[in-house]
């Protein structure tokens, strides 16, 4: 199980949307995908013109949550997200993946408040090892310092 499995779906029961970032190759699209309903893929021509085209109306009637695999691809889907959201805030909407190696800027405000954003890296050790619940990060989100070795726990 990789760190963001315990994440994205977190975060779509209290977020609009979510947008998993990261280097190219690492699983982005894979993980994304067992959480959605509908994958649309933006690097598609096929599947991405009717976006192009007419982003609002090609936002209706999928089923949620909706991935967008490749969002860079149609930059005009965030200016529909927004409006989709603000007419209907209800969490669990959409899903965003990107191969994108800088981080979100101002092309991105539209999404500000409406999607949260989780990071994604290569697989760790502790992923390999198929425990993740014993990373220093994980034991430090639950509170449990207790299980800390003693000269952490100064």
């Amino acid at each position: 199980m990789r760190h963001v499995d315990q994440r994205v779906p977190n975060l779509l029961k209290v977020f609009p949307g979510v947008i998993v970032v990261g280097p190219r190759a690492i699983g982005k699209s894979t993980t994304a995908r067992r959480y959605a309903r509908t994958v649309v893929n933006l690097d598609s021509r096929v599947q991405s013109a009717f976006f192009r085209s007419d982003p609002d109306a090609a936002l209706l009637g999928l089923a949620e949550p909706v991935l967008f695999d490749e969002w860079q691809e149609v930059s005009d889907l965030l200016g529909a997200l927004k409006r989709s959201i603000d007419l209907e805030y209800r969490p669990g909407r959409y899903i965003f993946t990107g191969s994108i190696s800088a981080k979100l800027d101002h092309a991105m405000w539209p999404a500000t408040g409406r999607l949260a954003q989780v990071e994604m890296f290569g697989v760790t050790v502790a992923e390999l090892l198929g425990s993740p619940s014993t990373t220093f990060i994980s034991r430090l989100e639950k509170g449990s310092l207790q299980s800390f070795p003693a000269y952490m726990n100064l």
